[in-house]
């Protein structure tokens, strides 16, 4: 079952649902990490005619999704039917607020770049080659980790991914200021100045896109620095309660209180209520992987599952088991971050269908429940 399904009754979710807007997009750009070990990393974007991204980061199997539009770049879940929610980002937020608390979040960094005499062509496209750099604005000496990035721009694109770049730096680097470079166009190819001809990321495909999605910026935004402020609130709380010992104790102590908040702030009373038809609204995660590699860690049944239900006489018996296998493999899906899985609603159904089967055993036809008991122990 999906993960709305479980909170579909808050009134801020029902709320936030009037203010969704339909996103359609126009082209799907694929980048992929060349030259060295991580090259089964990637990066998907898919850009709408008004320079609103979706972008996919798979670093390491691990897919990581991002909405940019005028307003910001923000860590995002997909859940049923391509609707973004800021659900699911918890230890990304943690590391964010941690790392930014023990800096002077006062600073403002600055991107500096400058263009370069160089050019290349990726795709049939020509680019113009920059070195960026950011670094504190007070500070003109300081250059981040001593290192440059070198990228190479489509300047003539009228998609401008500059927006997700500079999102996705304060997001991975924590600068809690970054003034934006000013630069335009379309990234075909980027890496450390150093590495830029042996280890890099670049564009490998453009193509047209009848994909979207149905996103409320805003409130995913405001959502996610409610919960900021929660956590931090409880970082200093327990900084404060500790003041008395060594400075390595209390955050390790804080570490642990305010990772305790985020994960069950949000706790709701268990309702039993398996036994009962639940909506209708009964979409299953397994029809919606965005990753094909997450396939090796379900069982084998799992792919195609529905072509290998058997025919029965009792009409209701197929979609019963149709309904179970499915609900089985959103469970083992659940294993992966981030997932749009509702555990609880999930194993609501599972156990309902399994009461069901325990029910009608003695009413079925014998080929039926040969049939059924066949199908049930053959599962891998």
């Amino acid at each position: 079952m999906k993960k709305f399904i479980l909170i579909c009754f808050l009134t801020s979710f029902i709320l936030g649902i009037a203010q969704e807007k339909k996103v359609s997009f126009a082209k799907e750009l694929t980048y992929q990490m060349m030259g060295n070990q991580l090259s089964n990393s990637q990066v998907k974007m898919y850009v709408s005619n008004n320079n609103e991204f979706f972008t996919n980061v798979t670093f390491k199997d691990i897919p990581m999704y991002f909405f940019t539009d005028a307003l910001a770049t923000s860590p995002v879940s997909l859940e049923i039917n391509n609707r973004l929610t800021g659900e699911g980002m918890g230890k990304h937020f943690w590391s964010s607020i941690q790392s930014s608390y023990s800096e002077n979040t006062d600073k403002e960094y600055v991107f500096e770049t400058k263009k370069l005499n160089t050019k290349e062509t990726i795709l049939g496209i020509p680019c113009n080659h920059y070195l960026v750099n950011f670094k504190p604005k007070k500070d003109p000496q300081y250059t981040r980790k001593d290192d440059f990035l070198k990228v190479c721009i489509d300047e003539t694109s009228p998609y401008n991914s500059f927006t997700v770049f500079n999102g996705l730096v304060k997001q991975y680097l924590t600068i809690p200021k970054l003034e934006k470079s000013g630069l335009k166009g379309l990234i075909l190819k980027v890496a450390p100045e150093k590495d830029y001809d042996r280890e890099y990321l670049v564009m490998k495909s453009i193509a047209d896109s009848k994909d979207f999605i149905s996103v409320d910026h805003k409130k995913i935004i405001t959502d996610q620095q409610r919960r900021r402020d929660s956590i931090m609130l409880a970082y200093q709380k327990e900084l404060d309660e500790y003041n008395t010992t060594s400075a390595d104790s209390a955050v390790v102590a804080a570490d642990s209180a305010a990772v305790e908040f985020e994960e069950y702030s949000f706790v709701i009373d268990y309702v039993s209520d398996y036994k009962k038809k639940l909506s209708s609204e009964d979409g299953l995660a397994i029809h919606n992987i965005h990753n094909d590699k997450l396939w090796k860690g379900l069982p084998q049944h799992c792919v195609n599952f529905e072509k290998n239900i058997p025919q029965f006489k009792n009409k209701e018996l197929k979609e019963h088991l149709r309904n179970y296998t499915g609900q089985t493999c959103d469970m083992y899906l659940s294993q992966f971050e981030p997932h749009s899985v509702g555990i609880k609603a999930t194993l609501d159904e599972i156990r309902r269908e399994v009461l069901y089967f325990n029910e009608i055993q003695e009413k079925l036809d014998p080929a039926d429940k040969k049939k059924l008991n066949n199908y049930l122990n053959n599962l891998d």
